[in-house]
């Protein structure tokens, strides 16, 4: 009964860790990619992302590639991209070319829902940081180039 439970618990401990932890590159992706998203999206989409990520916490700013594929972000990281140092010497990679971005701005001081979100619209080169097998892991916020 004790080696049951015992293994029991350690499949249950694998089985909840591998379902409740994204790769990083699938973090990325929920937080940072929505095709055909419009500012009127943002309440919506950053509900999903404080829920999953913040534990219920409204997150201040959050930018959403709104119009593209992920292999045409994900090609940022490789021939699409170029290296782009930033001011602390992390060395990440910026979009050849432009995507449109929605940003999403929390609305008011309290980071407690219900959260409330404005947001705007631009078409700008993205900075990103990859990963060793060349996946975005990262969006750098307020890198309008």
């Amino acid at each position: 009964m004790k080696a049951t439970f015992s293994l029991l618990f350690l499949i249950l401990a694998i089985t909840c860790t591998v379902i409740s932890q994204d790769t990083q590159y699938q973090k990325f992706i929920i937080q940072h990619y929505q095709n055909g998203m419009a500012v009127k999206d943002c309440n919506n989409k950053m509900s999903i992302i404080n829920k999953r990520y913040n534990h219920n916490h409204c997150k201040e700013v959050n930018s959403v590639i709104s119009t593209s594929t992920t292999n045409l972000i994900n090609a940022v990281c490789d021939k699409a991209g170029e290296p782009y140092t930033m001011r602390d010497g992390r060395v990440l990679r910026r979009s050849l070319q432009q995507f449109r971005v929605i940003t999403c701005t929390r609305k008011g001081g309290s980071d407690l829902p219900p959260c409330e979100y404005k947001g705007s619209d631009s078409v700008r080169n993205i900075v990103i940081d990859c990963n060793a097998d060349k996946l975005p892991v990262h969006y750098e916020e307020g890198h309008i180039l």
